[in-house]
């Protein structure tokens, strides 16, 4: 009955580990292998998916731009509906709104582990992001 009890404990201990979809500051954490650096003093690049009264609401911040929009699920099946402002900024900072705008338009699934999310077209990897505290 203890070793029950002990075994009931550590696997909702294990659950809690793993990042919720929603309600988590997602943030991009890499672009074809290079890590995303946020700068000193700058916001990261994220976005945080949230859901209200049967509405699917995202927003963040893609670099330059702040962007907002919706999405659907079906179990791990995922699609966006982003939109933004359009401010220029240096193209450092462009390159990365244009992948992760492009990310978000193409994924068609996603998968967590732990506290980080992958996004995927079929089977291959968009990007990663890692859950947060927001910067």
């Amino acid at each position: 009955m203890i070793a029950l009890a002990l075994l009931q404990c550590k696997s909702s201990q294990g659950s809690k580990d793993q990042a919720s979809l929603e309600n988590t500051h997602w943030r991009l954490s890499e672009i074809n292998g290079n890590p995303i650096v946020t700068p000193e003093g700058g916001r990261d690049v994220h976005f945080i998916l949230t859901s209200a009264i049967g509405e699917k609401k995202v927003a963040g911040f893609a670099g330059c731009n702040s962007m907002g929009g919706s999405y659907t699920l079906t179990g791990n099946e995922i699609k966006f509906v982003i939109y933004s402002t359009k401010m220029m900024c240096p193209s450092e900072q462009m390159v990365v709104e244009d992948f992760l705008m492009k990310v978000l338009t193409s994924a068609t699934s996603y998968k967590i582990n732990g506290d980080t999310l992958e996004l995927l077209d079929g089977e291959t990897l968009l990007a990663e992001f890692k859950a947060s505290a927001a910067k």
